[in-house]
């Protein structure tokens, strides 16, 4: 239960009791006859709202891209500011999608420790269309707007090379766990803005 130990960390809890198909979320054969530009608006418009999940969407190299680094580096920290302080988000990667669990959920019991945040990347219109659309799912526990701000942060980590290598990104703390400085990465972490 040390948070420094990310290769052995294991949430009982796989993405697929959150995750839906993309067919199960839009009318993919109708998504399938529009531009990238069209599917990008309709998969924005549709979450513009939504409290329970934010949509975004990459280009089919930046999704490669993402889970080709998040491979070697599946697990990291992702603070969220509130009022007064923050608490600490747990992420493990797992195939195409991202798993946050709270950290401290976690240390007391991996087991039972819940997603709170479930990144899945949709890439079946990734060959034909060159888009792949993300979506979050969000619980209860966060705003959709922290929500919104950790989706920025897990692509910023992952995709922004100066940020995933650095001795406090994402390799850092999976290859060397026991010289992660978790203050300075604390600190460094960006605050998103109130809206």
């Amino acid at each position: 239960d040390d948070e420094s130990s990310p290769q052995q960390l294991v949430m009982s809890t796989s993405a697929a009791h959150v995750a839906r198909r993309l067919g199960e979320i839009v009318k993919l054969p109708l998504l399938e006859r529009e531009t990238t530009s069209t599917i990008a608006e309709i998969w924005t418009d549709y979450h513009a709202t939504r409290r329970d999940a934010v949509g975004r969407h990459l280009s089919a190299a930046h999704a490669q891209l993402l889970m080709d680094r998040a491979t070697p580096a599946p697990t990291f920290l992702f603070p969220v500011h509130r009022e007064g302080g923050h608490f600490l988000l747990l992420s493990q990667f797992q195939k195409k999608h991202f798993l946050f669990t709270y950290l401290e959920d976690y240390k007391k019991n991996p087991a039972l420790a819940q997603p709170n945040l479930t990144v899945t990347l949709h890439d079946d219109l990734a060959a034909k269309k060159d888009i792949v659309l993300v979506r979050a799912d969000v619980d209860s526990m966060l705003s959709s707007t922290e929500a919104d701000h950790t989706l920025t942060q897990l692509f910023e980590t992952y995709l922004i090379h100066s940020r995933y290598a650095s001795p406090i990104g994402a390799l850092g703390f999976n290859q060397s766990p026991q010289t992660f400085d978790h203050e300075a990465y604390v600190r460094a972490y960006p605050r998103r803005q109130p809206s």
